[in-house]
């Protein structure tokens, strides 16, 4: 083979590949977006089903307090039916925040971020260190992004650590946010991760907006979740 043929073949060979580099990326990018709106749709949902719990559970039970509220002055045994509908009305109001976090919002993801802390951990023998900006700018699916990882991880480590401390860190840096969520529980072993705890969701969630989750955990040395993104 002579030497123009050689380069012929190597540049077609070069072009095939930039083809298929490209299809490659229109394809990832196509996934992307694909999983990106998977999410939003969810979050939609979550978002139905709060004003059910808001509007329908949540009025009769309102309904249902009042009116024991005012028999009671004749039958006082009813005090303690009373108690057990406040606490039902509670609950269902603080399982509808969680589903859909209006917070957002209204008033952005650091009063979210303060509010669920004090929701999650306000009963729970874990102390909770909150090292936060004073405001954070991003687009609302990046703000929704950076919440349900907190409120994944939050929950997984009031279930499963066994932790009595931990820490909450951001912090943003030409237009990058880095989130560092620690604790001292008794961690576990990367082989042996249970897919309920929800990792493969975060780590799901993470890769639909390129960014960069990771999980660092062993047995007695606790875990860190660390997340990565563009705002």
């Amino acid at each position: 083979m002579s030497d123009e043929s050689l380069v012929k073949l190597l540049n077609k060979i070069q072009q095939q590949q930039q083809l298929l580099q490209n299809q490659l990326n229109n394809e990832q990018q196509s996934l992307s977006q694909l999983a990106k709106r998977l999410w939003a749709q969810q979050e939609s949902e979550k978002a139905r089903l709060s004003r059910e719990l808001h509007d329908g559970v949540g009025q009769l039970l309102t309904g249902l307090t009042r009116r024991l509220q005012g028999l009671s002055q004749q039958y006082p045994e009813l005090l303690e039916l009373i108690e057990i509908s406040e606490l039902a009305l509670s609950d269902v109001r603080q399982l509808s925040r969680l589903m859909s976090p209006t917070i957002l919002d209204d008033l952005g993801l650091i009063p979210a971020i303060k509010w669920l802390s004090r929701s999650l951990f306000e009963h729970e023998n874990i102390d909770i260190e909150l090292q936060l900006p004073e405001k954070v700018t991003a687009s609302k699916d990046v703000n929704i992004l950076i919440y349900r990882i907190i409120q994944e991880s939050f929950v997984n480590t009031i279930k499963h650590a066994e932790a009595n401390q931990v820490t909450l860190h951001i912090s943003c840096h030409h237009k990058i946010l880095r989130l560092d969520i620690v604790d001292n529980g008794h961690g576990f072993e990367h082989n042996s991760i249970i897919q309920g705890l929800g990792l493969n969701s975060m780590q799901d969630r993470a890769r639909a907006f390129n960014a960069e989750l990771s999980v660092n955990s062993g047995l007695n040395k606790g875990t860190r979740i660390s997340l990565t993104v563009a705002i």
